[in-house]
């Protein structure tokens, strides 16, 4: 079976197409497989006054069970793209790299299994021998870097490859076939192309409920290394300072969203955090200073330029309706609103709404509806019925919304990475968070904003990427720079955000079919409900105290937002991460609900009276009074008098005597329940033990049955023996002598056969 199963490795290894990212062998074998990274790419743009030499560099790690040598590298391009469905095709990895294919670039040594290699290759822009890449004209490309090996025992293929696209604005001057050949400018397209940005600051939901007073608790410790130096976070905001900063003309085209749960979360972790690992335990978080920093820096980046908060938390707003919780899409969207503004010192664009992926639908949208809540939306163009239609297009009965350009955002969304081995590499994405994350974006916004348009003016360009952004610092910087190059070369041109001035006739909103398919599930919806609604019922026993620190709406309103988060549009596509988030936010709610409750004795209550009261402790762990009822169930063996409401003061505790009677000795145990005044539990029952030596009621009534007949038995005994003892009354026959036969007369006793007549036991005459 051994050769045979060679053939079919050798066979698959010939039929990997040029889209093969790693090589594959039959079950059973070892297996082969290559991961390239790639970290740097110069230049990100092409032009005249650039390098002549394109650089690429990288790492190569063997993933795989066996060790390959003959390692070869290349740098390989194909034709220009010229429509959007080129661009489309590039970016799913279907487009062709084969037009020219330039030589391989050796690398030395052989690569052992876990073992990496540095990758770097140099190819000319302009040469046609060697390792050129021969562009002689300019546009946007597809190119493929390229690795070769030869596994053990195995023949030469492709075992890894990664695609991206180059864009090429003009052309430096180079030597070509040995000839000097000058620079080539890009022809003219005409007037700028408006362009606007939307540039999301968003992570993934981190921080679980709680109440003031108590030390904030994260999920995990990421975002302390995204903060950091080095951090997506980090880079997103620092390459917008740097690149765009407040007045400049790139960000006078630029409108920064905002998640304020995010916000929110760094303010709090500035005041110390801990982490709560998988397993419950808890530690102190690492990301203090870097949080404060970051924050700070947030808050300078984003003063003077427009902004937009998304809903608190990104919730999915769609989701909500859809699930039947408009109130809570409403709440998401004024809660966002308010935390950013208290937050960042900078005016908002409080009426413009950018729902998660673009999309939105008429449910929704009727109940966010009122202009002080909705002024406008900015859409994917996907999300309109009327197909390619851009700028601002007015909805029916709506307000106006700004279409993205959805090859732009499409660029900017990267795929998802190979998840078996020997998966082919089929998408020029990079992976999310990489030094090229953003280089297809470079190069379809170029390809965008150089294609010649048939109109007079050509249509303005707004680019909107995924809200959850895969790119980082170096990413967001090149993006950045390659925006204000592409202005100073007259082919775009920064303008502000708007949703009015509408063309045309209005438009109806379309929902996508795969839209709903990755909505946050309906079922998460109807759990954040549930939880929602034990908040408010625990808010009912909420107590107003004017002259205290904390206020009801102080603790129970960031509950409630908190609720917002395990539906995040960030989890939309992977339902098991929101399911996760879900559970835990349920889990620290409860602790939260069960620091109101009877504190259990140390030992069982002991009652040497049928009427003894209990003295209970009831605590109160919330930082904000509570009016609450006591309830005793279990009482088989105690008969409560109904307790009178309780109000127990903020993060305190009362007694509270219980008026008990005892209907049986011995020990049992009873429930003590903390509810609201409405009957809403609060934390879990308590079992109290109780102990008791009293005889109860049911004890005392049968002892004094029984002591009553005890006494008439002993006068029913004393009465017969008395008469018993009596004779009958004197008489005329009384002493008569014997009768007829010897035997005794009347009125005598009869003697026994061992006794004289007449001094046996005297026996009274009955008379009836």
């Amino acid at each position: 079976m051994r050769p045979v199963a060679a053939l079919v490795a050798i066979a698959l290894l010939l039929l990997a197409g040029p889209f093969a990212g790693s090589a594959t062998a039959a079950p059973g074998d070892p297996t082969v497989s290559l991961q390239l990274a790639l970290d740097q790419l110069t230049p990100r743009v092409g032009t005249s006054d650039g390098p002549s030499l394109v650089t690429v560099t990288g790492t190569v790690t063997n993933t795989g069970d066996v060790p390959v040598s003959g390692l070869a590298v290349r740098l390989q391009r194909g034709d220009p793209l010229r429509a959007d469905s080129d661009v489309e095709a590039a970016l799913d990895g279907r487009a062709g790299t084969d037009a020219v294919s330039p030589a391989f670039v050796d690398l030395p040594g052989t690569l052992a299994p876990g073992a990496s290699t540095s990758v770097r290759v140099d190819a000319p822009l302009r040469e046609t021998t060697g390792t050129g890449l021969g562009i002689d004209s300019p546009g946007t490309y597809p190119l493929l870097v390229n690795v070769n090996g030869e596994p053990e025992g195995r023949p030469r293929a492709r075992l890894a490859a990664t695609r991206l696209l180059l864009p090429v604005l003009s052309l430096p001057a180079a030597v070509v076939g040995g000839a000097l050949a000058e620079p080539v400018d890009a022809p003219a397209t005409g007037a700028a192309r408006p362009f606007t940005m939307l540039y999301p600051i968003v992570d993934v939901p981190h921080r679980l409920p709680g109440v003031p007073g108590e030390t904030t608790t994260l999920t995990d410790d990421d975002l302390a290394r995204s903060f950091a130096a080095g951090g997506r976070l980090n880079g997103l905001v620092g390459a917008l300072a740097q690149r765009a900063p407040a007045g400049s003309p790139l960000r006078n085209g630029i409108c920064v969203a905002v998640d304020p749960d995010l916000l929110q979360t760094a303010q709090a972790m500035a005041d110390g955090y801990q982490v709560r690992a998988p397993d419950g335990t808890v530690g102190p978080g690492t990301g203090t200073d870097v949080a404060r920093a970051w924050l700070a820096g947030v808050t300078t980046t984003l003063r003077g330029g427009c902004v937009v908060a998304l809903p608190f938390a990104d919730a999915d707003l769609v989701a909500l309706t859809r699930g039947g919780d408009e109130d809570a899409a409403v709440r998401a969207v004024e809660a966002g609103r308010e935390v950013a503004a208290d937050i960042l010192d900078t005016p908002l664009q409080n009426t413009l709404l950018w729902p998660a992926d673009g999309v939105i639908d008429d449910e929704t949208l009727a109940a966010l509806a009122g202009p002080e809540r909705l002024g406008g939306l900015v859409l994917s163009s996907g999300a309109v019925s009327e197909a390619g239609r851009t700028g601002v297009v007015a909805l029916d009965g709506g307000p106006g919304a700004a279409l993205s350009d959805d090859l732009l955002t499409s660029a900017a969304t990267p795929a998802d990475a190979p998840t078996t081995p020997g998966a082919p590499v089929t998408s020029s994405r990079a992976a999310v968070a990489t030094p090229l994350s953003t280089q297809d974006l470079i190069g379809a916004l170029a390809f965008r904003a150089t294609s010649p348009s048939g109109q007079g003016s050509r249509p303005p360009i707004l680019l909107a990427p995924p809200h959850l952004w895969g790119a980082e610092g170096v990413g967001a910087d090149a993006l950045l720079s390659a925006v204000t190059l592409m202005t100073e070369r007259g082919l775009l041109t920064p303008r502000p955000l708007t949703t009015s001035g509408a063309t045309g006739r209005p438009t109806s909103l379309l929902y996508p079919i795969g839209a709903g398919a990755e909505e946050v599930p309906t079922t998460l919806v109807d759990r954040t409900r549930t939880l929602v609604g034990e908040i408010d019922s625990v808010a009912t026993a909420a107590v107003a105290d004017p002259g205290a620190d904390v206020t009801p709406d102080d603790v129970f309103v960031p509950l409630r937002r908190a609720m917002l988060r395990p539906v995040s549009a960030t989890w939309r596509g992977r339902p098991a991460l929101a399911s996760r988030f879900a559970d835990l936010a349920s889990t620290r709610l409860d602790e939260l609900r069960g620091t109101v409750r009877v504190l259990e004795p140390p030992g069982p209550y002991s009652l040497g009276t049928s009427d003894a009261p209990l003295l209970m402790t009831v605590s109160n762990g919330l930082p904000v009074a509570l009016d609450v009822r006591i309830v005793i169930a279990s009482t088989a063996g105690l008969q409560v008098t109904p307790i009178p409401d309780q109000r127990i003061p903020p993060l305190g505790r009362i007694q509270v005597r219980v008026s008990a009677q005892v209907v049986r000795a011995g020990q049992f145990a009873v429930d003590a329940i903390v509810q609201t005044p409405t009957g809403g539990d609060l934390g879990p029952p308590t079992r109290l033990q109780v102990r008791s030596t009293a005889y109860g009621t049911v004890t005392v009534w049968l002892t004094v049955i029984a002591g009553a007949l005890l006494v008439l038995l002993v006068i029913r005994r004393i009465v017969r023996r008395a008469r018993d003892r009596s004779g009958p009354p004197d008489g005329p026959d009384r002493g008569r002598g014997p009768g007829p036969g010897g035997l005794p007369g009347p009125g005598e006793e009869g003697a026994s056969a061992s006794e004289p007549a007449g001094t046996g036991p005297t026996v009274p005459i009955r008379t009836e």
